[in-house]
Order: C-alpha cells, then sequence, then structure tokens
C-alpha cells in the first residue's frame, strides 16, 4: 500500500512524513508557493518528500493551479512541475492528472490524447530526456519498488498491520464546493462517490 498524502493537512502530511519507513505520494497535488490552494503542498512539506525518497504528482486540476478555472492553461501545470522539480530535484516528481476525479478540465489537457503534447511541451521548457523518463513513469515505479522493499522487511520482522478503526468518526465528501457527512463511506447502497445522493446544483461544471 503507497501512502497517499494529496488529501490530509500539512500536519498530518509531516505526521506521515515522519512516521513511516516507505515512500510515499502525493498523487494529484501541486506546489502551494507557486498557487495557494488548500490542497497544494507548502515548501516545507515538499522538502520532506525528498527526505522520504517520496514523489509528487503534479495534478491537472484546474482549482489548484488559478482562481478562475477557465484561465487554467497547460504552462500553469508545467509552472508547479518545475517548480518542484527545482525545489527537490526531478527524481520526485511525476504526472497525477486526476482524470477520474475532476469535473472541468485544462484546455489541451483533456484526456490522456494530449500527453504526448504535454510531454513535448515539458522538453521544450529545458527538462532533459533522462528528466522526461522520470517524470513519465520510472519516479512513480521507484516508489512503488520501495513501498515493496519495506512492506517485506516488515513482513520478516512480524511486524503485523494495525486496524483499529476511530469510533465514532464522521466520514465527509467534498467535491469543491460542497462538504456534506457521508453516510455510506465504502459504497455499500451504490450511491458513487459522493456516499449519497449528489445534489442537481452546484457541483464543480465545465465553465
Amino acid at each position: 500500500m503507497i501512502i497517499d498524502c494529496s488529501h490530509v493537512s500539512e500536519d498530518c502530511a509531516k505526521q506521515v512524513i515522519t512516521l513511516t519507513r516507505a515512500p510515499v505520494m502525493f498523487p494529484h497535488s501541486n506546489a502551494k508557493s507557486v498557487f495557494d490552494s488548500a490542497r497544494n503542498i507548502p515548501d516545507e512539506v515538499i522538502d520532506l518528500v525528498r527526505e522520504n525518497n517520496g514523489i509528487i504528482m503534479v495534478t491537472f486540476v484546474p482549482e489548484h493551479v488559478t482562481t478562475r478555472r477557465s484561465e487554467a492553461t497547460m504552462d500553469m501545470v508545467l509552472d508547479h512541475l518545475f517548480y518542484i522539480a527545482g525545489q527537490i530535484g526531478w527524481e520526485h516528481v511525476g504526472l497525477g492528472s486526476d482524470f477520474d476525479g475532476i469535473a472541468s478540465v485544462i484546455p489541451e489537457l483533456e484526456d490522456v490524447k494530449y500527453y504526448p503534447r504535454l510531454l513535448q511541451s515539458i522538453l521544450d521548457r529545458g527538462a532533459t530526456e533522462e528528466h522526461l523518463t522520470k517524470v513519465a513513469g520510472e519516479n512513480i515505479l521507484r516508489v512503488w519498488k520501495g513501498v515493496e522493499e519495506i512492506r517485506d522487511q516488515m513482513k520478516t520482522e512480524g511486524v503485523q498491520p494495525v486496524e483499529d478503526v476511530w469510533e465514532d468518526r464522521t466520514w465527509w465528501r467534498y467535491d469543491e464546493y460542497y462538504q456534506m457527512p457521508d453516510p455510506d463511506p465504502e459504497d455499500k447502497l451504490g450511491l458513487d462517490w459522493y456516499g449519497l445522493l449528489p445534489p442537481k446544483e452546484g457541483l464543480c461544471l465545465k465553465q
């Protein structure tokens, strides 16, 4: 299991990176210094990812690169990629589109068919072929392998998984506009992502 830190607070991310023995990932987060969003990562945490040998995968979520989603561009995404690479090295960045979880898209990043153009744009900005190979897949494979190695070590040591459940925990869902209690976090009722029927109005729609 790879620990996903994209959905947690800054304090939680620091605690996770301090406590874990395995590399972590931010599968769809950008740099807070480039654009101040609650879901983006401050420099202090970005630096910890390098120490942890983890990865930050820049996302194409419009709200993570600009205030008005209609103004989001590919160049804004690249700003985050190059900032993080400059901060902690090309060994710790990747691409995390979040295509399966976003309700609006950035022009020229609407789906995976635009990846060749995105990769060429990374080269055009000055990245090397070696950098691009890391970003396009080598880095996440390294993290995956690192997690498996720690798993095998802990198994040899006889470490058992912790499966405690926080009693009386309240589960929430958030779609960038609504935060709502989730009465069915395991989706046993088959109501999909929200855990309840989504409201008909106010959801994140492409502008």
